[in-house]
């Protein structure tokens, strides 16, 4: 006499976005109970909390007060075809938990239940940037924000690419504990101590943080620059060979010039 059903068990939202979760019901119209009216109600679980999102008296065609704001049916379409999908016109990280369509006849009740998931990735914030100039022995002090996330689980890490491509973990630093902001999401940071006397980082590279969440990992890099390293490289060593060889020839023509010209006096002042 009545079924009730849905196509979305489980779904997942981006903060801001607009939401539908499926319901519909089916009545037999052979049944006397089908055209005695009927009414539909939404209600919301998480950890032990609920409330009521939504009821409506098809028969009245009354929709109850609720405190839940945003939260709609398609009147029409639940007459004529059944559809009984609550949408909600803005996701917020609130609404995380289990959504539950109830449809009532005289006598009888159907229900369905479904999960929803807010999921929001991390924004990222390295500071000091641009980085100080590094010099080799130096301890800096590098510190990743990561907020607006939601759910909380988040993993921080950090890594170092140097000028030559190759990549070097660097570990997750000290991490600290979430915080929560006024609109539900969350933000974690991870501060790490950068010490330049017993990493080898070259002439500097690539720092990255690096965030991975439920909602897919997330990258901030600044650029790290060390002078006076004590390694030179390759392309440094055949420069300073460069100079050195022109500087010898300069000495050279130098020297040889003013032997000549000394030699010349001399001759001047036999003949004189």
């Amino acid at each position: 006499i009545l079924s009730v059903t849905s196509k979305t068990a489980s779904v997942q939202s981006r903060l801001g976005e607009p939401v539908l979760l499926d319901c519909g019901f089916w009545t037999d119209p052979s049944s006397p109970l089908s055209g005695s009216g009927f009414a539909v109600e939404w209600r919301y679980q998480f950890r032990g909390d609920g409330r009521l999102v939504l009821a409506y008296d098809g028969k009245t065609d009354h929709l109850a007060d609720t405190e839940e704001e945003g939260a709609t049916l398609d009147i029409d379409s639940l007459h004529k075809k059944g559809n009984a999908s609550l949408i909600l016109q803005e996701a917020k990280v609130r609404h995380s938990g289990m959504y539950i369509c109830t449809v009532y006849l005289p006598y009888l009740v159907a229900q369905v239940a479904m999960e929803l998931e807010i999921v929001e990735p991390p924004s990222l914030l390295i500071h000091p940037s641009p980085l100080p100039l590094a010099v080799p022995g130096q301890t800096l002090t590098v510190q990743c924000e990561a907020s607006g996330f939601a759910p909380l689980t988040l993993e921080l890490s950090w890594e170092f690419k140097g000028a030559d491509g190759k990549s070097m973990p660097l570990g997750s630093g000290s991490v600290t504990g979430h915080r929560q902001a006024w609109d539900g999401t969350y933000s974690q940071s991870t501060r790490l101590e950068l010490d330049t006397s017993t990493l080898d980082l070259g002439s500097g590279g690539e720092l990255t943080c690096v965030a991975v969440h439920l909602g897919g990992t997330r990258r901030a890099s600044v650029n790290l620059n060390v002078i006076g390293f004590s390694t030179p490289s390759i392309e440094d060593s055949m420069a300073m060979v460069g100079v050195a060889l022109v500087l010898y020839g300069l000495i050279k023509f130098v020297s040889w010039s003013f032997t000549g010209s000394e030699r010349q006096v001399k001759k001047n002042k036999v003949h004189g």
